[in-house]
């Protein structure tokens, strides 16, 4: 960030010299001007607003001080450092009364202007920083509470405004916002756009942009991101969802939540970086559920037909691709869809259907993670074939263990079975396909397939130690299609043929 400064002297010699006593620009600084007297001193800060001010007292037309002085008047907020070669106690007493940051007695050396400009460097970023703070505060109140709670704020309400959700895979943290918004600054400069960041909420981080250019366009800022994903990928960004512009800041609730809306449906658009754009031409009406869907879907369940449960579901959720998503929409269905299905099985302990209702924020988070419509789909598909298996027969306990455990049952029960699938296992414990699997993989660290196999070996192990049957009758015993698949399986597994085994292990 630069510091623009200004130069005040009568002398010129003495201006050329204060220009090159150090290095102005390795300490950020940006010589914006040179006025030779008082007078054209206040213009010049009212022009230029400097940041900093080195002053000469003794000028004509308008001295140093009574300069000064017009400036504080006018609420300029430079740092002004006089500069004198009087070493008188009653400039010195004026300087306090005026509030100048310091005070040099001439000549000074380099040492002593470095050591000065370092000083007010810190104090204006320090108070930078603290108006940085408090302006959001003031914005994440504006957030929270919808609407604002201070009309005396001194914001920048005359901008527009856009609020940017993004995914991070390490948060940033509170303390480290100036670094990120210096960050930020790279791709986003400071003369076009001022950017707060508001900290993370709901697993996502919040900045706000006030457009400083009055061309910027939603275009301009994706672009700008899509370069921040492509020069920085190390620095973890998942995605950015951007929200509309608006004229205004009592207008920032409508870009918050429309760039809430892009997040959630992110899912139904290309690339890592959207905007509100995006979003529009999804179709917005929601088709409102009613008792004929539920009892379709019921229906549907309890013939097995499968494919006509899932596509209802999509229907139901409104996570067709074409359909604008709306987290708030799935929960509220899912809540209407749970509470329809126990009362058609009339179950009768209100205290299971208060456990499987109070699920939904499971579902919220869930839902809020998946990166593709298909997973969502998926996952909405799991906690319905959940609520089903739990009217149809689930026993209680920890859901998962108790679905692991049936699982097991179901294999131990038919693994002599040669058709035995994952479709059948789904079928008859009426869950979903993929929520079956994960599931189990899960509570056991095996496939459900590879624990098949494992109990299917067991078997022809015990079976082989008995030395009554031909590998051929134990192959089929066990569900192998062939012995000669078996024996195939068997050594890669086992690490001997089954006839090895045999005589190794066999009574």
């Amino acid at each position: 960030m630069k510091y623009k400064v200004l130069l005040v002297d009568d002398e010129r010699i003495y201006l050329m010299y204060l220009q090159k006593m150090i290095d102005w620009e390795s300490m950020d600084c940006d010589i914006c001007g040179c006025a030779h007297n008082g007078l054209e001193a206040v213009k010049m800060a009212d022009e230029l607003s400097p940041d900093i001010i080195f002053m000469d007292i003794s000028m004509s037309n308008m001295n140093g001080l009574e300069a000064s002085s017009h400036l504080k008047e006018n609420k300029n907020r430079a740092k002004i450092i006089i500069m004198t070669a009087f070493d008188e106690f009653s400039f010195a007493q004026k300087a306090i009364k005026l509030s100048v940051f310091d005070y040099l007695l001439k000549p000074f050396d380099e040492k002593e202007l470095s050591d000065t400009l370092i000083k007010c460097i810190d104090e204006i970023n320090q108070e930078r920083e603290n108006a940085k703070n408090e302006q959001e505060n003031f914005l994440k109140e504006a957030l929270d509470s919808g609407g604002f709670t201070r009309s005396d704020m001194n914001t920048i309400a005359s901008h527009r405004y856009v609020v940017v959700l993004f995914k991070k895979k390490t948060e940033i943290a509170w303390g480290e916002k100036e670094k990120f918004r210096k960050f930020l600054r790279q791709y986003l400069p400071e003369q076009d756009v001022e950017s707060f960041f508001l900290g993370n909420q709901m697993g996502c981080g919040v900045i706000i942009h006030a457009l400083l250019d009055q061309w910027m366009t939603l275009a301009d800022l994706k672009d700008a991101y899509r370069k921040l994903l492509y020069d920085q990928p190390l620095e973890g960004f998942e995605w950015f969802a951007i929200g509309n512009i608006v004229d205004g800041i009592e207008r920032l609730q409508e870009t918050y939540q429309n760039a809430k809306l892009v997040k959630e449906n992110r899912i139904k658009m290309v690339g890592e970086v959207n905007s509100y754009e995006d979003v529009l031409p999804l179709e917005r009406e929601f088709n409102m559920l009613n008792q004929d869907d539920v009892n379709v879907l019921i229906k549907a369940f309890e013939m097995k037909k499968y494919n006509k449960v899932d596509e209802l579901i999509e229907k139901m959720f409104a996570l067709s691709r074409n359909q604008m998503f709306s987290y708030q929409y799935v929960v509220a269905t899912y809540y209407t869809v749970t509470t329809e299905i126990y009362g058609h099985y009339r179950y009768q302990e209100t205290s299971d259907l208060e456990e499987m209702l109070s699920t939904s924020g499971n579902l919220l988070s869930d839902i809020s993670m998946c990166s593709t419509k298909d997973q969502m789909l998926d996952i909405v598909k799991n906690y319905i074939y959940e609520i089903f298996s739990a009217c149809m027969g689930t026993a209680t306990g920890n859901k998962k263990e108790v679905l692991a455990a049936k699982i097991e049952k179901y294999l131990q029960q038919h693994y002599a079975d040669q058709s035995l699938s994952v479709n059948q296992i789904t079928e008859e414990l009426y869950f979903e396909n993929s929520y079956i699997r994960r599931v189990f993989k899960e509570q056991t660290g095996q496939t459900i397939i590879q624990r098949l196999e494992e109990i299917r070996l067991n078997k022809a192990k015990k079976l082989l130690q008995e030395g009554v049957y031909k590998n051929s009758e134990i192959a089929e015993m066990t569900g192998y299609c062939d012995q000669q698949y078996f024996s195939k399986r068997f050594k890669l597994i086992c690490g001997c043929t089954p006839s090895n085994y045999q005589k190794t292990k066999g009574k």
